[in-house]
C-alpha cells in the first residue's frame, strides 16, 4: 500500500491523467484535420503508437522530478526535511537527457513515418497535382430499401456527370474512374488524391412512390463541404433535377452555368418505366458480369418498346449487340440502331461512338475516326470513345496519334480498364516496364479491381519473362473470380506454369479450363498455346491430334480464327499440307471481314485487321510451312510483304526465317517487353525449343549458350514458385470456390 501512496505523493496519478487527456485531444484534432490536409489515415496509427510509447517516459519523469516555479527539481524523498537539497546533480542531467533522447527519437520516428506516408502517397496515387477546375462525381448512394435499385442512382450520377463534362472549363473524370470507389472506406481526401482532382461531388438518392429526393454535396481540396442542397421532385422531373445539380455545382466552381433546357427531347422521357429499363440495361452493360449481354439486350429492348422516341436505349442496344462480338447479322442491326438513335438525338455521343465501332469493323477507318472524334467533342468524359479512336488510328498505322489519344483519355478517365491496359501495353513496348506496372497495379489495388487489371499485369510479367510474378498475380486473380466461373485466371495459371516447365501443374489448371468450356473447340486457342511449350509427341499433342483429325473443315460453323487455329495446330504437329491449307483459308476468310462467308481471293496482309504481333506470328508459321512444302516463292513473297509493312528489326524469328542467324540472335536479346516477346521473348525457353520454325536456327552454338542461360533463370523462378506452392495450397482453395 505504501507504494501506491508514494505514487500519489509524487503526483504520478495526476500527470498520467493529464497525459491521457492531452494525448486524446491531440489524436482527436489529428483525426479531423489529417484528411483535410491529405494526410493518410495510417498516419493516425503512428501518432497513437508514439503517444503510447512516450507514456512510460512521462511516468518515470513524474516519479523522479517535479516542475516548480524554480524549474525542474528532484522530487524529495518520503520523510525528507523541507531544507533538503533538491537541486539537480550531474546524474540527474544524464537521466533527463536520456529520457529526452528516447522521447524525441520516438516522436521523430513517428513524424518520419507520417512524412513518408504523405510523400509516397497511396500505392495507386496519380503523379502530379490536380487541375484547377477538376472534379470527380462519386456514385450517389441509393437509400432505397430495395438494394437492387442501385442502378437508378447510378443512372442519375452518370447524367449529372455528363452535364458537367459538357462544360469545356471543367475537367471532369469519367465514371469508370470515379465509380471505382463505390462503397470505399477511404476518406474523401484519399479518394481525391488518388483520382487527382480538386473537387468531389457526392450524394444520395431516395425514391418514395412517385417522388424522388436527391441530396448532393461538393467537397473541396481541403476536405471541406462548400455546398450542399436537397432536391425533391416527382419522378417524371428527374431530368430537371440532374440539370439543376449540375448547374449549381458548376456555379460553385466556375462562372459558367449549364442551361436548364439543354437536353433535346430525344434524350429524355416521361415514361419512368422506360427510363428504369434503360438504367437496368446500362448497369449490365457497364458491369460486363456473367450473362451481361443477354440481360442488357432484353432491358434495352423493353425500354424501346415502352418509349420508341427515347434515344439512349437505341444507342446502348447497338453497343450491347456489337461490342466484343464476332461475325454475324448483329453488325447490321447495330448500325440501324445507332442511326435511329442519331435521328432522335443527333448529338448523342454514345451513338456516334458505337457507330465508330461498326465503321471500324467494316474497314471504313476514316469515317470511323470522324465518328469517334464527334463522340468525344460531344462528351469528353466518354472513356471508351478514346479507345475506339486510338484503335482506328492504330489500324491506320498512325501510332503516335493513337498513343496521344490514349494518354489524353487516361487524363480524363485514369482508371478506365481498357485505356489503362492499352497504355500499359504501349509503355511495355517502349521498354518502360516500371510505368506499365504502376498503371496496372493501380487497377488491381482498387476496392473492386477489374479483370483487365489482372490480365494486363499477367501479360506484362509474361512478356518480360517474370513468370514467378505472373503465377502470383494469376493466383490472386483466380481467388477473386473462381466463384464466378471466369476461367481467364485459370488460363493464365496454366500458361505461367507451362512457361516454367511445370507440366503437371499446367495440365491441372488446363483441365479446369476445359471442364468449364462449352466444347473442345472453344479452348482450341488456349490448348494450342500450351502445346507450344512441349513436344508435339507429348500426351497433349496426341489429344490435339485426335481433335483436329475428327474436326470437319466447315466454314459456316466455325469462326475464321478457329479455322486458322486448326491450321496452326496442324503445323505444330507436323501435318504441314493440311495445316497450310487451313491456315491460309482461315486468314483469307478473316481478311474478308465480319459477316462474310466467302474468303478473300488472295492473302493481302495490309488488309488484315488484327494486332501486328498476331499477324506477323501467324504469317511466319505459314512461311515456315510453305518452305517445308517447297513453295519457296510464296514464302519469300510473304516475308517481303511483312518487311515492307512492319518494323521487324527486333523480331528474331523474322531474321531466322531469312537465314540471318546473327540478326536473329541480336533481335532475340533485345526483344524483352516488345510485341514479339509474346511468342519468342527471352523468357520463352520452352516455346522456342519446341517451335518447328526455330529448329534449324537454334542449333548454332551461340544460340545454345544463350538458351542455356535462359534455362538457368527459368529454373530459378521455378524454385520460387515451388516454394510458394508448398506454403500455400492454392488448388484446394480454388476447388472450394469453384464448387460454390
Amino acid at each position: 500500500m505504501k507504494f501506491w501512496q508514494e505514487l500519489r505523493r509524487r503526483r504520478v496519478y495526476r500527470l498520467a491523467g493529464l497525459y491521457i487527456v492531452g494525448a486524446w485531444l491531440v489524436i482527436q484534432v489529428a483525426d479531423i484535420s489529417f484528411p483535410a490536409w491529405g494526410v493518410p489515415e495510417t498516419a493516425l496509427r503512428h501518432l497513437f503508437m508514439a503517444a503510447v510509447a512516450c507514456f512510460p517516459i512521462a511516468l518515470i519523469f513524474s516519479w523522479l522530478y517535479d516542475i516548480t516555479s524554480r524549474g525542474i527539481v528532484r522530487t524529495k524523498a518520503a520523510g525528507a526535511s523541507e531544507v533538503a537539497d533538491l537541486s539537480l546533480k550531474r546524474a540527474d542531467y544524464i537521466v533527463l537527457i536520456a529520457l529526452l533522447a528516447v522521447g524525441l527519437s520516438v516522436l521523430f520516428g513517428s513524424a518520419n513515418k507520417i512524412q513518408e506516408e504523405i510523400g509516397a502517397g497511396p500505392t495507386i496515387a496519380l503523379k502530379g497535382g490536380w487541375r484547377e477546375n477538376s472534379i470527380a462525381v462519386l456514385p450517389f448512394n441509393s437509400l432505397d430499401i430495395d438494394r437492387d435499385t442501385e442502378f437508378f442512382s447510378d443512372g442519375i450520377t452518370e447524367e449529372i456527370l455528363f452535364r458537367l463534362s459538357s462544360l469545356k472549363a471543367l475537367h471532369v473524370l469519367a465514371s469508370n474512374s470515379s465509380f471505382a470507389f463505390r462503397n470505399s472506406e477511404e476518406s474523401p481526401a484519399q479518394i481525391r488524391e488518388k483520382l487527382g482532382v480538386r473537387y468531389l461531388l457526392q450524394g444520395s438518392i431516395r425514391r418514395e412512390n412517385d417522388f424522388v429526393r436527391v441530396t448532393a454535396r461538393l467537397i473541396d481540396e481541403d476536405g471541406f463541404q462548400i455546398w450542399s442542397e436537397s432536391f425533391e421532385r416527382k419522378l417524371e422531373g428527374i431530368f430537371a433535377i440532374q440539370t439543376e445539380i449540375a448547374s449549381t455545382v458548376a456555379g460553385e466552381i466556375i462562372n459558367e452555368i449549364v442551361p436548364l433546357q439543354e437536353l433535346p427531347a430525344g434524350r429524355t422521357t416521361r415514361n419512368m418505366e422506360a427510363y428504369n429499363k434503360y438504367l437496368i440495361g446500362r448497369a449490365f452493360l457497364d458491369s460486363r458480369s456473367a450473362g451481361w449481354r443477354e440481360q442488357a439486350i432484353a432491358a434495352f429492348r423493353q425500354a424501346i418498346e415502352l418509349d420508341p422516341g427515347f434515344a439512349p436505349p437505341h444507342a446502348a442496344l447497338a453497343t450491347a449487340v456489337t461490342v466484343n462480338s464476332g461475325p454475324g447479322t448483329q453488325w447490321e442491326e447495330g448500325r440501324q440502331l445507332a442511326e435511329k438513335a442519331l435521328q432522335l438525338d443527333p448529338e448523342l455521343a454514345e451513338a456516334h461512338a458505337v457507330l465508330g465501332v461498326i465503321l471500324m469493323a467494316e474497314r471504313r477507318l476514316a469515317q470511323s475516326a470522324l465518328s469517334s472524334r464527334k463522340a468525344l467533342n460531344l462528351d469528353p468524359s466518354l472513356g471508351f470513345a478514346y479507345n475506339i479512336l486510338a484503335g482506328v488510328l492504330g489500324r491506320m498505322r498512325r501510332l503516335d496519334e493513337a498513343n496521344a489519344v490514349r494518354e489524353k483519355g487516361l487524363a480524363i478517365d485514369p482508371l478506365n480498364p481498357p485505356l489503362v491496359a492499352n497504355v500499359a501495353a504501349e509503355q511495355s513496348r517502349a521498354g518502360n516496364f516500371d510505368r506499365a506496372e504502376q498503371l496496372l497495379l493501380r487497377l488491381v489495388n482498387l476496392p473492386q479491381p477489374p479483370a483487365l487489371g489482372f490480365s494486363g499485369l499477367y501479360e506484362l510479367y509474361d512478356q518480360w519473362g517474370r513468370f514467378a510474378d505472373a503465377v502470383a498475380i494469376a493466383k490472386r486473380y483466380a481467388l477473386l473470380t473462381a466463384s464466378t466461373n471466369d476461367t481467364d485466371a485459370l488460363t493464365a495459371l496454366a500458361w505461367s506454369y507451362a512457361n516454367l516447365g511445370m507440366i503437371e501443374d499446367a495440365d491441372y489448371w488446363a483441365k479446369l479450363v476445359r471442364d468449364n468450356a462449352q466444347d473442345e473447340l472453344a479452348t482450341l486457342d488456349f490448348t494450342y498455346n500450351l502445346l507450344r511449350t512441349r513436344d508435339a509427341d507429348s500426351e497433349l499433342g496426341a489429344d490435339l491430334r485426335r481433335l483436329v483429325d475428327r474436326t470437319e473443315f466447315q466454314v459456316g460453323e466455325h469462326h475464321p480464327w478457329t479455322l486458322a487455329q486448326l491450321g496452326l495446330v496442324n503445323i505444330q504437329l507436323g501435318n504441314l499440307d493440311k495445316g497450310a491449307e487451313q491456315l491460309e483459308y482461315g486468314i483469307r476468310l478473316f481478311q474478308a471481314g465480319p459477316g462474310r462467308t466467302e474468303p478473300a481471293s488472295h492473302i493481302d496482309i495490309a488488309t488484315i485487321q488484327s494486332e501486328p504481333a498476331d499477324v506477323v506470328f501467324v504469317m511466319h508459321l505459314l512461311v515456315y510451312a510453305y518452305r517445308q512444302l517447297g513453295q519457296v516463292d510464296e514464302a519469300d513473297t510473304i516475308l517481303q510483304e511483312l518487311t515492307d509493312l512492319f518494323e521487324l528489326e527486333n523480331n528474331p524469328l523474322h531474321h531466322a526465317l531469312r537465314g540471318n542467324t546473327a540478326g536473329a540472335l541480336q533481335a532475340f536479346r533485345s526483344a524483352t517487353g516488345s510485341d514479339w516477346s509474346r511468342y519468342y521473348g527471352p523468357g520463352k525457353y520452352f516455346e522456342i525449343i519446341n517451335c518447328p520454325a526455330w529448329t534449324e536456327t537454334i542449333q548454332a552454338p551461340e544460340f545454345r549458350t544463350l538458351l542455356n542461360d535462359i534455362k538457368e533463370e527459368v529454373d530459378r523462378q521455378r524454385e520460387v514458385v515451388e516454394a510458394a506452392d508448398a506454403e500455400h495450397d492454392i488448388r484446394t482453395e480454388i476447388e472450394v470456390l469453384l464448387a460454390h
